[in-house]
């Protein structure tokens, strides 16, 4: 396993190259690598997919002016079978805040999902599965040597937007308990101004719900309407 520091932002040509017992990498700047409006609108957004490819092949290819020499990091590490990349800021700082028992069902979702995996320190990572790639090497010392080299690439995909679909349910939840816990608090603030100036009104009928288009108004203020409805 590698793990790339959230301080890294290129990888230099070939740093990995013939890594054969390499089998996963995991990065930890996540909000480099993955599209912000999916993470915040949720599948409003599913064409743009969860991650961000153009970020990634930054991050994975050298930026040589000269595009025949630009080399894949990675290159012939067949053993490479998933990229991992940090969702902490997403999933983990939310989580933080919720109470104990919603954490827990937050905790338990995760843990049944596949393609995220809770680590020891309470960072969440999105797993991709990887697709390899044998292709020819074109670049000008290959062509010099008049020598077919082969070299070993890989593709990171979100197959059927599962990884996409698991941290939408994450993310879903969370929201559910964040509405769930204001909600309650709004009430409470209600009751207890109603409680304030009532007279003759009995305590119990002090208590009122909201009504749903204010559930709807303070949904979108808190940027949970693109997972929840009221």
């Amino acid at each position: 396993s590698l793990t790339i520091p959230s301080t890294v932002t290129e990888l230099g040509m070939l740093s990995f190259e013939d890594c054969e017992n390499l089998s996963e990498v995991i990065f930890l700047d996540g909000k480099r690598l993955l599209n912000q409006d999916f993470v915040h609108c949720g599948f409003r957004r599913q064409e743009q997919g969860l991650l961000d490819q153009e970020a990634l092949y930054e991050m994975l290819v050298n930026q040589s002016d000269d595009y025949e020499s630009r080399e894949f990091a990675f290159t012939n590490c067949a053993s490479i079978t998933v990229v991992k990349i940090s969702i902490g800021w997403a999933v983990s700082e939310r989580m933080a805040r919720l109470p104990h028992e919603c954490k827990v069902s937050v905790v338990r979702r995760i843990r049944n999902l596949r393609r995220l995996q809770l680590l020891q320190d309470g960072n969440v990572l999105a797993c991709f599965p990887v697709v390899h790639e044998t292709r020819a090497d074109e670049s000008e010392h290959a062509i010099y040597s008049g020598l077919e080299i082969l070299k070993d690439t890989f593709e990171v995909q979100d197959t059927n937007n599962e990884t996409a679909r698991s941290l939408y349910q994450v993310l879903k939840l969370i929201a559910f308990h964040e509405l769930k816990e204001s909600s309650i608090a709004i009430e409470l603030a209600m009751w207890k101004s109603r409680i304030d100036l009532a007279t003759s009104i009995p305590r119990a009928d002090c208590r009122v719900s909201i009504p749903d288009p204010a559930k709807s108004l303070i949904m979108e203020y808190c940027g949970f309407a693109g997972f929840l409805k009221p």
